[in-house]
This record gives C-alpha cells, structure tokens and sequence, in this order.
C-alpha cells in the first residue's frame, strides 16, 4: 500500500448555518497560492443547506465531519483531533482569508520554527467590504515580520493581535500541553486557547493583512457578547495558569491583560444599562487605579455624555502617547 501525502496545513472549519458565506470562505481557501492543504468541516448539526452547499464542491481535499449540535469549541477540538497535518490553521465557516494566508504563515514557520503560534495581521470588513484598519502595538516597527516581543503587552496596549480565522498551531501543542477549547464557553473561548499558548511559546507575526473578520454576518458574537453581565470564565480560567510563564515582564502585562477583560465587560454593563452588575463586578475583582477612575466617572455621570467622555479619553491616550 503506497502511504499517502501527509498535507502541510490541515484548515478546520465548523461549520453550524452558515449557508450564505460558507461557499466564499471556501473559495478563499480554494486561491490560496500555497495549495497543499487538506479542509476538514466539522459539522456542528446544521440545520440549513450549509452541508448540502460544501457537497456539491467537488474537491478531495474536503472532509466532511458531522457531529450533534455541541458547540463551537467541541467542533474544533473535534477538527483537531481529525487533522491529518502538522499544522492546523483555523478559519470559521463566515470569515475570508486573502490568498496570500497560508504562504505567509510557511514563511514564518520556515523562519521561526520555535514558535508556537503563527499569525498574520486581519481586518474587519463588512459586507460592503468596508475595512476596518487595526493597530497592533508593542512591535519593534509598524510592518513587522517576527516574534512578537510581548504577546501579553501588544494585547494590553491593542486590541487582541490575533483573530481565529489569522492563526496557526503546530497539531502537538495541543495534545503535548492539554490545550482545548473550553466547552460550553460561548464568549472569548478562542482566546482562551491563544493566551494559554502564548504562556509558553512564542508567537511569530506579520503585519501584513491576510485574514478578514466578517462584522456582518449571522451568529456574529459581537452583539451578543454585548449583553454578558459577569467577566467571562474562559478569560478568567486563565489565572490557573498564571505560573506557566517565566518572564516578570510578561506576568506583568498578563495580569494586565485580565483586568482590561474584566474592565470591558464593566463598560458593557455601564453601556448597557446594567448598573449593579456593573458596581458588582467593579467592587468584586481587582483593577488598576486608571481603569477604576475612569469607571468612577463613568457611574457619576449620566450616560447620555458618555460618548463625548470617551472621546475625551481617546485623545488622551493619544497625546500620551506622543
């Protein structure tokens, strides 16, 4: 029996009513110009045309998973676990990678074999294809190719410098560290699994824009997100681990990193008009005295200044900054 190739890159895709972007986000996949991969759909009990849409393509690189409805981190772990490559590169089933995604992420795992996360820069766009332009900070310059310096720091200082559908992890990571999706967790379980990641390996980076998060389409997380009273248990969990990385530097700025999560969601609920939970979480957990004086002033005064508060506080930031 001839063995047979063994893929490079194994892209797991759940897969649960996504049949207006599915067909596009595997065309995506379809011009990438590094060609030798293999899709692995873990589907997580759709109840639309979605399965029916990804069999009428008609390519053997495809590999079809069905699974009761279970959620989003038990189809991943599932993907994983069915991936016949070394390297798993994930992409949810309404998200866009341009063609140069999978080339760039061989050359940072050519150049950087060290590391245990492979990322490229993404975008949010619409579905009018209006991007949303992102700045990652704590790089050594603006276009960078390279180990992030402080994963942990960039997140603080940034928004999160990694999305689901931009990233890569060598397939062993997770069975050699015990490194899943948290299931039942519907909010923040991806970078649940990066940050644990990033306490002990390092992270390979490039600016260039690779990967598009789809603002606009069904079962978008961000609006239901939005209505999380309590921080959530999959960033929280992550203080069980806390003792996994060695630099003080990078403590510092994880601890950090927490208090920003637990800050937004206090913001969500201020926003949102859910005040006691907001005082609740504001009393119960510890943050900085920036975050608190902000908060302060933010349950002082009435919410309808609170968009001009905040623009005050965006310029601030900047001219510190500078």
């Amino acid at each position: 029996m001839i063995n047979e190739k063994k893929p490079f890159f194994s892209v797991i895709i759940p897969l649960y009513n996504k049949q207006s972007h599915v067909k596009e986000t595997l065309d995506s996949v379809f011009i990438q110009t590094f060609q030798d991969f293999e899709i692995v759909i873990i589907n997580d009990g759709s109840t639309d045309d979605s399965v029916k849409i990804v069999e009428a393509i008609n390519d053997n690189r495809i590999r079809i998973i069905n699974q009761e409805n279970q959620g989003v981190s038990v189809a991943r772990n599932n993907g994983i676990k069915e991936a016949k490559a070394d390297f798993i590169a994930f992409l949810d089933a309404d998200d866009l990678w341009l063609p140069e995604f999978l080339k760039t992420i061989y050359d940072l795992i050519e150049k950087f074999p060290e590391a245990g996360i492979f990322a490229t820069k993404f975008e949010k766009c619409d579905n009018n294809n209006n991007r949303i332009s992102r700045t990652i900070r704590g790089l050594p310059r603006k276009k960078y190719e390279g180990i992030i310096p402080n994963f942990f720091k960039s997140a603080v200082l940034s928004e999160y410098p990694v999305w689901t559908s931009s990233i890569c992890i060598p397939k062993r990571i997770f069975f050699e560290n015990n490194i899943w999706f948290p299931i039942g967790e519907k909010y923040a379980e991806d970078q649940h699994v990066w940050s644990r990641v990033a306490m002990i390996y390092k992270v390979a980076y490039n600016t260039k824009v690779c990967a598009l998060y789809m603002i606009d389409s069904e079962n978008n997380t961000i609006g239901k997100s939005s209505q999380v009273k309590k921080p959530y248990k999959s960033i929280l969990s992550l203080n069980n681990y806390r003792h996994l990385i060695k630099s003080k530097d990078e403590l510092k700025f994880f601890d950090l990193y927490i208090k920003k999560w637990i800050y937004t969601i206090i913001l969500l609920n201020i926003k949102n008009g859910y005040r006691i939970n907001a005082l609740d979480n504001f009393f119960k957990y510890n943050l900085t005295f920036k975050y608190r004086l902000k908060l302060i002033v933010l349950f002082i005064i009435p919410s309808t200044f609170h968009p001009f508060l905040n623009g005050i506080f965006k310029t601030i930031k900047k001219v510190i900054r500078k």
